[in-house]
């Protein structure tokens, strides 16, 4: 006897008009960008310009994403769409990343030929790098989704980016060392990397169905077990939707005087149990003493 359950989540998140906020604010400040990397000659205003171009596409991707996310399962995605999310998430990660290699390369390039910067120029440009993105920070700081995460981790890069920018031009008011410019710029890198392969290896956990590690399988099994008429509890198998929603499928053994109605009360306590851990999905599927002895028969 086997039971499904689905939990419907209603409202939208306010994930998506914070997107669209910072997409306007780096789509905006790109342009910017491009003329002050060009008057001041810095590697990092320059660098960050073509990043800001590429972060403002994917922004405006992972808005839609975000949308589509909310939307209720039907034939076509009988799961929902919460995985758009993820998927976005994943196309921000690989934007990120491979604006970051260019960052690295080209301070690469820079520590080997030095080159002048206009450091009033770029006291000006970071301070105001840091205001925008802040802002844009600011507006995402309630999100909690790994689509808005991976974002604020594209924000931290060029808040940080801008802070190394300005410590950078003020050094530079007083001293010629403008191999600091390319220096600091690998350094923020490096810490921006690390953040992206944290959360790919979130993004990659998810798509290749790993058990959630937010569920704990041996205390969901000890609660079900305190249950009037189960006897055991196998066959549990888990994966996550998103990163804060799961689905799970298991087996209830009952003793064989269980009623119909008896069932029905279980499925309804399982399920609370379910609802406390965030389990949006579940497949409960009851068998008697007989239907366990066939398939531990069939398991041999």
């Amino acid at each position: 006897m086997a039971h499904s359950h689905h939990h419907h989540h209603h409202g939208d998140s306010l994930g998506g008009k914070a997107i669209m906020t910072a997409f306007f604010l780096n789509a905006g400040f790109a342009v910017i960008e491009f003329i002050g990397g060009i008057y001041t000659n810095s590697v990092a205003i320059k660098s960050d310009a073509i990043h800001d171009l590429g972060d403002s596409l994917t922004l405006l991707f992972s808005y839609f994403a975000e949308k589509f996310s909310h939307r209720e399962e039907d034939a076509t995605f009988t799961f929902g769409y919460r995985r758009f999310s993820v998927l976005a998430a994943l196309i921000n990660g690989l934007v990120l990343l491979g604006g970051t290699i260019y960052v690295l390369f080209e301070a690469v390039q820079r520590i080997k030929n030095p080159e002048p910067l206009e450091a009033s120029g770029m006291i000006w440009f970071s301070l105001l790098g840091i205001a925008v993105n802040g802002l844009a920070a600011f507006k995402l700081k309630k999100e909690n989704s790994l689509n808005t995460r991976m974002i604020m981790i594209h924000l931290l890069e060029d808040i940080l980016g801008w802070a190394a920018v300005l410590v950078v031009s003020i050094v530079l008011l007083f001293k010629p060392w403008f191999v600091l410019d390319a220096v600091l710029s690998i350094f923020i890198s490096f810490i921006i990397l690390k953040g992206v392969f944290a959360n790919f290896k979130n993004i990659g956990s998810i798509l290749l169905q790993k058990f959630p590690e937010g569920l704990k399988v041996e205390e969901l099994k000890t609660k079900i077990l305190g249950l009037d008429h189960v006897e055991d509890v196998h066959m549990v198998r888990g994966w996550s939707i998103d990163e804060s929603k799961f689905n799970l499928s298991l087996h209830v053994r009952v003793s064989l005087n269980t009623t119909i109605n008896d069932l029905d009360i279980l499925r309804e306590e399982i399920e609370a149990f379910f609802r406390e851990e965030n389990v949006l999905y579940s497949n409960i599927q009851f068998e008697g003493k007989e239907c366990s002895l066939v398939a531990e028969i069939k398991k041999a």
